[in-house]
């Protein structure tokens, strides 16, 4: 009896446990190697064994076929810009264009890439905000070229 109160009425607190006793016999160690099986590692192994042995001899022309078409816009110009020198200007067919605030340069997968990342000169199309400046820019294949409406 404490305080007055029956033992068999006092309130049950859960029991408290020391985290560190696991990590010293080795239980929770999450910065340490994970076991992999070795049917797992055998199959990573020959997948890239089998890789290697087919060699390279797909074209861009049979990867494009594979990749997923985009639609462009048909109001958008078509041209070929020089890798932008970071002042604020992207050079699209010989003329020195201003980029807004908020363009985006996009490669040839669609995905965003930053201007400074444009290392060679690039078929694009873009757009123009009201102001003139470049808010959109698209690197295009030749074949998205040869197909895009010419403006």
């Amino acid at each position: 009896m404490s305080d007055g109160v029956p033992a068999d009425q006092q309130p049950v607190y859960p029991v408290t446990f020391d985290h560190t006793l696991l990590h010293k016999v080795g239980k929770l160690d999450y910065n340490g190697a994970m076991p992999l099986p070795a049917s797992l590692i055998a199959s990573i192994v020959s997948a890239i064994i089998e890789t290697a042995a087919q060699g390279s001899a797909s074209t861009a022309a049979q990867y494009e076929m594979y990749t997923m078409t985009r639609t462009l816009p048909p109001e958008a110009k078509l041209g070929v810009m020089q890798p932008p020198l970071g002042d604020g200007l992207v050079v699209i067919d010989g003329h020195p264009l201003p980029l807004a605030p908020t363009a985006q340069f996009r490669n040839q997968q669609n995905l965003i890439v930053m201007p400074m990342t444009i290392q060679a000169q690039k078929d694009v199309v873009y757009l123009a905000d009201a102001s003139g400046a470049i808010f959109r820019v698209w690197m295009i294949s030749q074949i998205e070229a040869s197909s895009h409406p010419k403006k």
